[in-house]
């Protein structure tokens, strides 16, 4: 080693290959705890308290059922309005319980169906 080049004694590393992206990652041993258990949502909300709704902020995700034609009408009037689907459908469902409130009720057909049990055999 001299004092004019501190470094002559240092062998240049070899730059390190990068993996593919596309390859597989090597397989893990799997432990006991990497399976999931054979236990239902709902039990363990029942056991935990935990994971009964889902939060986005202040508000809670509620899943609708809705017909095809009533969606494109919400995405035209989002659209038209400049405001965003979501803020759309809160505000269709304030104006319904607003209407609840008021009086009105909704129409329904209740339909009642009753299943015949067989006789064991």
């Amino acid at each position: 080693m001299s004092f004019d080049d501190p470094f002559a004694n240092i062998e240049p590393q070899k730059p390190q290959k990068k993996e593919a992206r596309n390859k597989k990652a090597p397989r893990k041993k799997e432990s006991q705890f990497d399976q999931p258990l054979d236990v239902s949502r709902r039990d363990a909300y029942k056991a935990t308290g935990t994971g009964g709704s889902v939060m986005h902020g202040e508000y809670y995700q509620l899943t609708t059922r809705l017909p095809m034609d009533v969606v494109e009408q919400v995405r035209e009037w989002a659209s038209d309005l400049k405001m965003t689907q979501q803020d759309l459908q809160r505000y269709c469902f304030y104006r319904g319980i607003q209407a609840l409130l008021e009086g009105e009720r909704p129409e329904f057909e209740e339909v009642v169906i009753r299943k015949r049990l067989r006789t064991p055999e």
